[in-house]
Parts: C-alpha cells; structure tokens; sequence
C-alpha cells in the first residue's frame, strides 16, 4: 500500500472529561520506535502446490516483531485485570490496566482492555484520550483503532472520527449505493501512472463505485481521481503509519458507507485474481460466498515480474500489468503457519521472490484478506492481511493478489520509502529492497530456474496458488401476485382452465369440472386463452358457452405469452379463496373438489393440497399412476424432503390458497420447463401441504406433448437443473446442500434411464442429448462413470 508524509503524533493530552474515572489515565509515556503487531505494505507469496502445513504457535513465526512479548509485570496485571473485568468489577479492572500500561507502555492490549472498561463505566471523554495514548505509542494496533473509532462515534458522532483520521471529502458526487453494490476501496500516494488501468480492471469485474484516500499526492492522481464518475475521494495528511497504514481511515469510511456491503480493499498495484475471473464477475462471487455463509475471501500476494532488469521495465498508463509483468515465481511461498495471528483462524504465509532475491531479513507476508462483506464487528488491519472473523467465515485461499510493484520506477521509490519510514518496522523491507537495487543496478527477479509465466486463473487453481470458489445459485426474483380488492366478493374455489388452439380436448376439462361445481358463489370458473388468432379465440369463445353458458366466463389473454406466464395471469384473474389450474388437455375425477374441500376448509395455514393423479395418452388410457403419498388424507410430514428432490405430482392434482401465491410469488420463467416443480418446492418451504390418497386427477402425456418434445432433446433434465440451482436460495440453509445434491443424483438416474429406453428404440440422438445432460448433473462417481460409458458407446454407434 502506498504511503504519505508524516505527520505530527496525535495529541496526547487529557480531554475535557473528569470524574472517578480520570485518576486512573496514565500519563503519556516517551515514543518508541517498536511498530505494533499490525502489519502494513507488506506483500509476497508463496510456493504453489507445495503446501506443507506447519503448526506453529503465533510467537514462533518468522515475523518476530511482528509477536512482541510484553514485559512480566505487564503481562500479569493485564490477566488479572481481564478476570476482575469478568467478574463484573470494572475498578479492579481499571487499576490493573493502568498498571499493564505504567509497566509496559507498548503492550497495546492494555490500553483496548483499559479505554474498554472506562467506556463500560461512562467516561467516554476518558476512554478516548487513553484510546489515543496507546495509538501514539502503538499505531499500527487494529484493536486500537477500531475501538478508539467507536469511542468517538459514541461520544461526539461520525465527524469526530472524520476529524481525528484528518479526512476531507474532495469530490462532491452523491453517494447512492444500491443494497447489493460492491465498494473498492484503495489509499494512494502518486499512483497516476497505475491507476487507468487499476479502475479499469476492478470495474470489468463489477465493482460498482470507489472510495479512495488520497494521501498527499504531487503527480496529478487527485485531479485524475476527481474527473472520474464513479470514485469518491478524501484526502488526509495524516502520517501513513498513524493510519494503520490506511486502514484507520476505512474504518470510518466503510462504518459511514460500507455496512452490509462487500468490500475489496486492495493497492493501486495488486489485481484481484479468483477461479474463474476471467468469465465470472464479483457479484456472482459475493452470492456464492453469501450462499455458503462466508463474509470473507483471503488468498496470497503474488508478485509479478518482468524478464528484465526492474529498471529496464516501463510501463505507461492504461497498459495492462500483464504486458508488462507476466513473470511469478512457481515457489510461491516458503513457509506456512496454521491458525496463525492473534485470532488463531487464518493459515498465513511468508517468503516468495523477494525472500529469493532480497533475502530473509524482510519477513514477506504473504497473506491478504482483500474482500470482506463489512459491519462495524470487521476490525480492519493495516495492509489487510489478516482479519478478526471466525474460521468459519472465511473462505480460505480462495484469492490471489498479482502484486505489480516491480516497473522501473520502484528503485526511486524505495530510497524514498527509506527516508521516509512510514511503512511497517520503519519500513525494513525498503531498507533491503534499497541495499539489494545500490548492489546491482541491473538486478532482475527473473529467473529460468523459478520463474513461470502467468496464464489465467485456472493455472493458478492447478498450481494450487488459489482453490476453487463455490458457484453461486442464480439470485431470481419471483413474479408479484397482487391480492384480491378487500371490496371483492371471494368463492371458496377459483378454477382457471387454460387453453391456446385445442378445440377437441377443451370440452372434457370443462365438463368435468361443472358436472362437479357448486353455485357461482362458491366456485369461479374461468378459461384463459393465450394470445391466439382472432378466429380460435371466437371458436373457443363459442365452445365455453354452449357448453357453460353463463357459468363460465372467458378470457382473451391480448398476447401470447406462453409458459408459465400464462398460469400468473390465471392466477391474477382468480378471486378465490383456493386457486385450482387446469390445462385444457387434463381433467379431474367426480369428488375431486369435495375431497380436497373436506381437508382444507378449516386449516386456515394449510397453502396447498393434492392428490394422486394418473398419467393417461391422449386415448385417455392409464398409463402410470403417481406414488401413494400416505395411505390416508391428511397432512404430509417434512413433504419438503419429498418435492425437492423431484416433481412427485402435476398441475391438475394440485390446489393452492390464493394468499400462498401472494407470500412466494408466481411461477418463475427461468426454471424453464420445471417452473411448476420449482412452486411446489418454494410453497413447501412455506407452508404446510394436504394430501388425499384417492387418484381424482388425470395428466394427459401425449406424442405432441411439449413434455414429450423435451424428453426427446434432454431440455426436461437442464431445465431440472435450473429448478435445482433456483431452489438452492431459498431452500433452508442447513438442508439444502443434501437436497440439492440428491435432486442432482435423482435426476442424473433418470436420464440415464430414458437414455437405455430411447436407445433400445433405435433413437440415438435422444439418447446421447440426455446423457450429455445427465452428466452435467454431477451425480456421485459410479453413476457418472456408467453415464460416461455409454454416452461414448453411442456417440462411437452414431458416427
């Protein structure tokens, strides 16, 4: 991360506070030159696919200073001080934290616990004046910052801490975020040259606007930032290091902008690479982590080099990195450490090409934590290399950083960097950049032995530098149903029949639901034509009134709109209680209303109910009959572990509550074929369902079928899967994995099945369409390896 000039320590003295609590402040200690545990503009990687797990205590890694060890008597009044503060005795607790900072002014976990326990008594004034004591001594402590940040908020509002972090807005472009937008944010110092192609890159992944620091640039950045329609931007002159090297200041802005939203907080110099990047854009990214319950995506700094001296290596605005830096080393790290930094839940590493060119003595981190979905729980740390959130949360080695530090203009940068000293351990790591570059002006990091030229990010995923993302499940959003008038008159029943051009089977639906229909106070009866021409709407107009009269009225739909949008215009139209849709090629059994009626009409949170059905061809003849549910009526336990896994039934035999329909929506066109399954899933996440046992429903399956035209091309198995990948959002959170994964495994035997069939009938093509359709269900090894096989059996019969 870039850094900017210094700038005088904080005020130290006491505020305007007072009371029992002031007695115990300490009065300021003499600097140090010790940098706290917090690390900043660090940056390295390690060694791809050579990944030796070493389980090693904080205290043991290679960056010692990073793990300073407080003196005794510091220590042990620290732990006294926590369990009198557990104990509910906050004095006790307080005069133990003054005596951990009077004995070791540099243990920065005494000055938290200490300003902590003020803050739990009400001196808030106090708690910040020992909040800013400790950060004068220990400015790179996230714990500090981030709890002095809340001090401020709670005592004197956001603008204290604005004021205190010395942050100006600049730009004056409203800050209009969407829920779902994704924030960059980045501190820069005279990064002109960079940042063209570094706004330009993050937005082709999605980011959707900026927040950047400016920290005191002299190059242009700040006029080249301000023409930009999409950043937002601040300048401090606040010290680089008294930022927490950056990260003092986004925990104001991201608690002012960013809570609730994901954040990448990356260097002008660092590209975001993740598997997949290349196709996949961050908001897929950020939903699939969402998905998983993780709020969190750490991975490594890889650093990127040219096959010339560093500086012979030029580059000029807008170019991209890669062009000119394609080089890394395939040893991308060299030592690991399990469970490492002070919240024991990250694998952090160290070493990488500059521990192969520079030496040891920088102590290259490696780890990064570039996006985070943030709330004010986040505790930021100074160059983002590690973060507070449990384990769990984090989706682990799943990023990389391309780290492009190497142009021709880093040897000035680093004797700057040097004199400067505002980077991590008085920048160290500049002191052995500089000393390496004054021995050999030609250095390179390039080398045959090592180096390896980069691909894209499946190259990364094989050489083990990142691991695979989990794919997100497509984020829909589910047609409204608008409720019925409250000055509306409600049947009990609505019955919607659709019908488009087929005159011959209209009549036997229709019938079968008069010969059964109570009054017209109790039962609506509709049919809803789609859009067809003018001459079949007036000869279906003709046919429902010699057959229905006026029972029965009859909608002409203005357009076609097909599948399934017709069912939710039926359902806008329905003013019923229940909501029953009837295609115009299927029927329902004498009883089928009075059965269903008996079951539902005093369950007032029942959403559905169905029977069995029989399938029949168009001769009406039974072909198969649905499986028995349960062997009498009632209602049906944990259904959801049924429906999900596949369509156990069909739009005749089902009956749903109008008000259901209005809690979940209409029926979703991007399920495809399988929007009517995809319901029945989402209603059973919702509502309890009812069940007869008696067959009072029959399903017409006939060779003009659009069921059958889709068993013939393998659509009925992708669009299954549509219905799958929908559900996987709503499903509940700790079922829908396994359901998810037996709806797969269901499926894929089923094509495997129709595949056997449509092979024994000599039909090839159907049979290859469906197995290529099983497989991209991913079913478990032994059923893709028997789909394999014969999909390259008939693939080899068919040329």
């Amino acid at each position: 991360m870039t850094s900017s000039k210094n700038d005088p320590t904080p005020d130290p003295s006491p505020g305007k506070g007072g009371g029992a609590c002031r007695d115990q402040i300490p009065s300021p200690a003499p600097p140090s030159s010790f940098v706290g545990k917090g690390a900043g503009g660090l940056g390295s990687h390690p060694p791809a696919g050579e990944r030796q797990a070493v389980a090693a205590p904080l205290v043991a890694a290679p960056a010692a200073s990073i793990a300073r060890t407080p003196s005794q008597p510091a220590e042990v009044q620290l732990r006294l001080g926590q369990v009198w503060r557990r104990q509910g005795k906050l004095r006790q607790a307080q005069v133990s934290y003054q005596k951990a900072v009077d004995a070791d002014p540099h243990l920065a976990a005494a000055w938290t616990e200490l300003g902590g326990v003020l803050r739990e008594q009400g001196c808030l004034d106090e708690a910040v004046q020992v909040f800013r004591r400790g950060l004068a001594l220990n400015p790179n402590t996230a714990e500090l910052h981030k709890a002095l940040v809340d001090a401020l908020v709670q005592s004197e509002g956001l603008a204290a801490a604005y004021a205190y972090y010395q942050l100006d807005r600049v730009d004056d472009k409203p800050i209009a975020l969407r829920p779902d937008a994704i924030l960059g944010c980045s501190a820069v110092r005279n990064e002109v040259a960079r940042l063209p192609y570094f706004l330009s890159y993050y937005r082709s992944l999605g980011v959707d606007c900026f927040l950047i620091v400016d920290n005191g640039s002299t190059d242009g950045t700040l006029a080249y930032l301000l023409a930009q329609p999409d950043v937002h931007v601040w300048r401090s002159t606040l010290s680089f290091n008294q930022a927490n090297f950056g990260a003092g200041w986004f925990e104001i802005l991201l608690r002012h902008y960013g809570v609730g939203h994901w954040c990448l907080i990356v260097d002008a110099d660092e590209a975001l690479v993740y598997d997949g990047c290349e196709q996949r854009a961050l908001p897929d990214v950020c939903r699939a982590l969402d998905q998983q319950g993780k709020r969190v995506m750490s991975g490594l700094l890889l650093d990127m080099y040219g096959d010339r001296p560093i500086q012979a290596t030029h580059t000029t605005p807008g170019q991209p990195f890669l062009d000119v830096c394609p080089y890394f080393d395939r040893q991308a790290y060299h030592a690991q450490y399990e469970n490492w930094t002070v919240y024991r839940n990250q694998t952090v590493y160290f070493g990488g090409v500059r521990q192969r060119v520079f030496g040891e003595a920088g102590q290259y981190i490696l780890s990064k934590v570039p996006l985070i979905r943030y709330d004010v729980d986040c505790i930021l740390m100074g160059g983002q290399h590690w973060t507070n959130r449990p384990a769990v949360e984090i989706a682990a080695d799943t990023a990389c950083l391309l780290h492009f530090k190497y142009f021709s203009t880093f040897p000035d940068y680093a004797r700057q960097e040097v004199a400067r000293q505002e980077h991590y351990g008085q920048a160290m790591q500049y002191a052995e950049y500089a000393r390496r570059l004054a021995e050999d002006n030609a250095l390179t990091l390039y080398d045959p032995q090592h180096s390896i030229r980069y691909r894209d990010s499946q190259q990364l995923v094989e050489l083990g530098v990142i691991q695979p993302l989990p794919r997100s499940t497509p984020t829909v959003e589910f047609p409204p149903i608008p409720p019925v008038s409250s000055d509306t008159r409600r049947p009990f029943w609505s019955v919607m029949l659709t019908a488009y051009n087929r005159l011959h089977t209209l009549p036997r639906a229709l019938r079968s639901v008069l010969d059964q229909a109570p009054d017209p106070a109790e039962m609506q009866i509709e049919v809803v034509n789609d859009g067809a021409d003018a001459d079949t709407q007036a000869r279906l107009a003709s046919l429902v009134h010699d057959i229905g009269g006026d029972r029965v009225s009859f909608y002409r739909q203005p357009v076609n709109v097909g599948h399934p949008h017709i069912f939710n215009v039926c359902i806008a139209r329905a003013r019923g209680q229940w909501v029953h849709i009837l295609h115009d090629d299927d029927w329902v059994a004498p009883g089928f209303y009075a059965a269903l009626e008996a079951g539902i009409g005093g369950a007032p949170d029942l959403g559905a109910a169905f029977c069995r059905h029989h399938r029949v061809d168009e001769a009406g003849a039974v072909q198969w009959t649905s499986p028995l549910e349960r062997d009498t009526p009632g209602r049906l336990d944990d259904w959801l572990a049924r429906i999900a896994v596949t369509c156990r039934l069909q739009f005749a035999s089902i009956v749903v509550r109008r008000a259901a329909y209005e809690t979940v929506g209409g029926f979703c066109a991007a399920a495809g074929s399988a929007f009517d399954w995809e319901m029945w899933q989402r209603l059973a996440v919702h509502f309890p369902v009812w069940y007869e046992p008696q067959p009072l429903a029959f399903f017409c399956q006939g060779a003009s079928s659009l069921t059958h035209r889709l068993v013939q091309t393998g659509e009925q198995i992708a669009h299954a899967r549509q219905a799958i990948e929908i559900a996987a959002a709503y499903l509940p959170a700790d079922r829908a994995a396994n359901l998810g994964q037996r709806a797969r495994q269901h499926y894929a035997t089923y094509a495997l099945q129709v595949a056997e069939t449509q092979w024994q009938a000599g039909d090839t093509a159907a049979a290859i369409a469906n197995l290529q359709e099983g497989l991209k269900c991913r079913p478990d090894a032994d059923l893709a390896r028997r789909l394999t096989v014969l999909l390259l059996y008939l693939e080899r019969e068919g040329s």
